[in-house]
Order: structure tokens, then sequence, then C-alpha cells
């Protein structure tokens, strides 16, 4: 009998997360497991009752979207807990890559199947995520969506709108392994996933257990080819726009003299000084179909 412990993010996305309590009680294997659901309070608590898990549960799963499955992850990160995931966020972007019901009680479905796998993890600057991080663009739509009171799709494309209206490109100096580049930068993405959510694929080839990380950077570019970049984006081509370039890499460090906005996992942070990132193989086990 293993020890399952749900983390439940009660304001996550659209509000799947409501009915997980009662699934839980009604579709969760009784024979298999033996269960506790804890909600979360306040920003980071997922983080704390993730790392007090250790040693009394099994198995953890976060109910929430990209920034709950980072927080719950942060804690499990190179510990034998099996971390699982019910898709309850707004993009849902881990989850869609690894192909995990976005349906809670599909998703439960999954977890009873207990199917365990060990998949990659990213540090970038002592801080660890499982799926993108990233500065420029993206970072500053994660700071304007984290904002705003709509979520799911029209709040997204509302952030997208205002971030590509004010946005400033920046020249950034980045050292990829030995490849050295400089670039005036769109955005800088790290992904160990293939995209942010809703289908907007940054890295369509990234692959969460080979050991390496993909950093993309996608130039400055004239507005008029917005449209087709974005369109690229969304249809899981970008590696074929002229403007994006992506580098297999296991370490990128990236000149930063002062304070610059980021996003790991979707959730805004501000990062100070240069920002390291190397990949973290094998170390996160998880419940996949």
């Amino acid at each position: 009998m293993k020890k399952i412990l749900f983390i439940i993010n009660p304001f996550s996305g659209i509000g799947k997360q409501k009915i997980v309590e009662e699934l839980v009680n009604t579709k969760l294997n009784k024979d298999l497991f033996t269960s506790t659901i804890i909600y979360t309070e306040y920003a980071g608590h997922a983080i704390e009752i993730a790392k007090d898990a250790i040693g009394n549960y099994d198995i953890v799963v976060a109910v929430g979207g990209d920034g709950s499955i980072n927080e719950v992850s942060q804690s499990l990160i190179n510990s034998d807990i099996i971390l699982g995931i019910i898709p309850a966020g707004s993009g849902n972007g881990f989850a869609r890559h690894l192909k995990i019901p976005l349906v809670p009680e599909k998703a439960i479905e999954l977890i009873n199947k207990l199917n365990i796998t060990t998949i990659d993890t990213v540090e970038i600057n002592n801080r660890k995520f499982v799926n993108i991080a990233g500065i420029g663009f993206d970072a500053e739509m994660g700071h304007k969506f984290s904002t705003l009171t709509e979520r799911g799709l029209l709040g997204y494309s509302k952030a997208v709108l205002s971030s590509v209206k004010d946005l400033k490109t920046e020249v950034r100096e980045i050292v990829a392994d030995n490849i050295k580049i400089k670039k005036d930068v769109f955005l800088i993405a790290i992904a160990n996933a293939t995209q942010y959510g809703f289908n907007a694929q940054i890295s369509p080839s990234s692959v969460v257990d080979d050991g390496v990380l993909e950093l993309i950077i996608i130039e400055k570019f004239p507005i008029i080819a917005a449209p087709a970049v974005a369109l690229k984006l969304f249809t899981g081509k970008i590696e074929n726009s002229k403007f994006a370039k992506t580098y297999k890499v296991s370490k990128v460090k990236i000149a930063n003299s002062g304070k610059t906005f980021a996003h790991i996992d979707g959730e805004p942070i501000e990062l100070k000084g240069d920002i390291n990132v190397k990949i973290l193989p094998k170390s996160l086990k998880i419940i996949l179909g």
C-alpha cells in the first residue's frame, strides 16, 4: 500500500481543481493507495508541503498548473518520492508535453496505473525547474499574465498582445557549452520540455529524459514578421523560422549585470547577476502513461 499526498492549489487555472477531492475519494484505487489532501494557502506553500512529505509519503501529486508542478517538484528532485500530476492550470504546458490527460478523472486513472519513469530537470541560479525558463518576451508576458484576473486562453492572448506592444529587444552575450553568442534578442528560452502551454511549442524537439537542454534564441525581427513567427510557434515549426536558433547543450551562461525579469515554468521572478543554467539528468521520478 503506497501513501499518496495530493497538493491542491485552490486558485489555479480555471476551476478544474475544485472537483479533484471528490474524484480522489471515488476514483483513486483504494487497494493500492492511502491518500491525503492538502490545499495550498499562499505562493510557495507547495514547496514546503512537498518538502515535509519526504519520508512520509511515496507519491506526491501536484494539482494545478505549471507553477504548482514547479513548486512541488523543487522539493522532490533527487529524492525517492514520485511526482504525479493532475493538470488544473490555464496552459498546462508540461502536462501537455507529457501527454497527461487534462480531464482530472483521466489523470487519476493514469495514477492508478502507476507507470513510473525518471526524467531530467534543470537548475537556474540555484532554482530548479522542469519545463521552460526564459528572459525577454516570454518573461514579460509571464509577468503581465500573473497580474490578470482573466485566466485561460483569452487572458493568455491579452498578455501576449500587451507584451508585444511594449517589449524592447536587448543585446545579450551567451555561452552555451563552448559556443559564444552575441545577439539582439527577442527572447531566450531554456527548455527541458516542448511548450509553454496552449500548444505554444517553443522547443518542439525537446525530450525530458535525453540528458540535454535546449537553448532557443529568437532574435530581433520586424513587426511585420510577428504573425508568421506566432504561426510557427503554435504549429510546432518555430525551429524553421529564420529568426530562431536552437542549441542542444548541457549548460548555459547569460551575462547579466543588473536585474532581469525572467520566468521559471511560467512563474515570474527577478534574476540578479549572471544567469547560469545546467541540466540535472535523470533527477525526478514521475508517473506517466
